[in-house]
């Protein structure tokens, strides 16, 4: 029997594959902290200021490039705001991608010419349902302005009324001005009836603090470079590396252009090495150490001790305390933000990238002098101490390009090493006879050693 014929329509039924808000915004804000929030608003503060050199069609200063603009955070139990000066968001933007989850597929706009830290679009969109339900949002370019205000709660009910069943994504802008605002040049975002574990968090007490201690370092460059950082009133000052320079020593600093990458390697010793590096040893400032990894001036990973970077596994060994003291900065910087090789959540290194990988290779080099230095270091230790101590504490921009580290070198070895096997049963019997707390081949040999010097040698 012949199958009956269906018509087109019958053929063609759609089925449904909108996303569920709920869902969606739970999936968003599930896996990130509420200081990475904050940081995600203040990246979009700085790209707003890159984003006003591009419309002006101006270059960015190499130095001071955020002179003049400011970021101010407030917080406490019941709002979160931040607001800044930093070139405000266009209404065409704000119309066609500012508020999109995601970034859209058309949006090249500026992304690759703009040297930005946003990348996937997210950003904003993240914090705000992160935190809270009510949200106010003012911009301007200082020529056209707009304000958002948005209930979270009655927008995720909010339905097409040409289909109940279709949940509605967009936002309202209201009072859009596009030729002559009165509103000040940049961005206010105020965000209240906090969530409960939100509003706890503003609210204790070390929180304030570790964000601020946290900023000094993933911010360090941008706040070097112009920007003026202020958490609940609080100036916030960058934490810059700094290098012993002198006549014996000497950072590397090589820079290479990879794929339309430029990535910098400068690696050195910011302070001696510690006299004692057992595992109960106390070394200041030890978690300031390892490498750093920069993308567009922002620190995405501070002080790594891992394999990320060339901590292990094997050729080089894995991070141990007779290392504090090296300090490393692995620096990308691309017009085209797509190319840098951080993760989706800018907080730590796509492994995979091939740029990434050729930073690697010098960073090795700089890795396994410091290593093998602090190998040496520990039989020349009082005549290398001196020579470290007789270096500055010098800024990154007092770091001349060289190809290798400059170290002291170590005094001619004057040891030799004594090796020979003897019968397992005789080496027991000599340290019981020597009174050993245990049986150590090693032990033997030293006090077999100077028991001969000491009879037959003499002083």
């Amino acid at each position: 029997m012949a199958p009956s014929k269906k018509t087109a329509a019958e053929m063609d039924v759609k089925a449904k594959g909108d996303p569920s808000k709920g869902l969606f915004i739970q999936m968003l804000t599930r896996d990130i902290s509420l200081a990475d929030c904050i940081v995600d608003l203040l990246d979009n503060s700085v790209d707003g200021i890159r984003a006003e050199y591009h419309r002006q069609k101006r270059a960015i200063p190499a130095a001071e490039a955020y002179k003049g603009f400011h970021v101010y955070v407030t917080f406490d139990e019941k709002h979160f705001s931040i607001e800044d000066n930093c070139g405000g968001i266009p209404v065409t933007v704000a119309v066609d991608y500012a508020f999109c989850f995601g970034r859209r597929d058309d949006d090249d706009r500026e992304l690759a010419t703009s040297g930005s830290i946003g990348l996937y679009g997210i950003g904003m969109k993240r914090s705000i349902f992160k935190m809270g339900k009510i949200i106010d949002l003012v911009s301007s370019t200082g020529t056209e302005s707009f304000i958002l205000p948005l209930n979270v709660e009655e927008w995720r009910k909010q339905k097409d009324p040409d289909d109940p069943e279709r949940d509605v994504w967009d936002f309202t802008l209201q009072e859009v001005e596009r030729r002559a605002t009165d509103v000040p040049k940049g961005t206010t975002l105020k965000i209240t009836d906090l969530y409960k574990d939100i509003s706890g968090e503003f609210r204790t007490p070390g929180f304030m603090n570790q964000l601020i201690l946290s900023l000094r370092r993933q911010y360090a460059f941008i706040i070097q470079n112009g920007l003026l950082l202020k958490i609940n009133g609080h100036t916030v000052t960058p934490i810059m590396p700094t290098f012993r320079i002198g006549k014996d020593l000497a950072p590397m600093r090589v820079k290479q252009t990879f794929q339309n990458v430029e990535f910098e390697v400068v690696a050195g010793m910011s302070s001696p090495p510690p006299d004692d590096d057992s595992a109960t040893s106390n070394y200041p400032d030890a978690e300031v150490y390892g490498w750093y990894v920069i993308c567009n001036d922002r620190v995405i990973v501070s002080a790594d001790k891992t394999s990320l970077t060339t901590w292990g596994p094997q050729p080089l060994p894995a991070w141990h305390n007779q290392y504090n003291g090296f300090l490393g900065l692995l620096r990308f910087t691309s017009e085209d933000p797509r190319l840098l090789p951080w993760t989706t959540t800018k907080r730590s290194v796509d492994v995979s990238s091939s740029v990434y990988k050729q930073a690697l290779i010098p960073a090795r080099v700089a890795a396994r002098q410091f290593v093998d230095y602090t190998n040496h270091r520990k039989g020349d230790v009082r005549r290398l101490k001196k020579l470290e101590s007789a270096t500055l504490s010098e800024s990154l921009s007092s770091v001349a390009p060289q190809e290798r580290m400059k170290l002291p070198k170590p005094a001619a070895k004057k040891t030799v090493r004594i090796q020979y096997d003897a019968p397992k049963a005789m080496v027991e019997a000599v340290a019981e006879a020597l009174e050993l707390d245990r049986v150590s081949a090693v032990q033997v040999g030293l006090k077999t050693f100077e028991y001969f010097v000491e009879r037959e040698i003499g002083d």
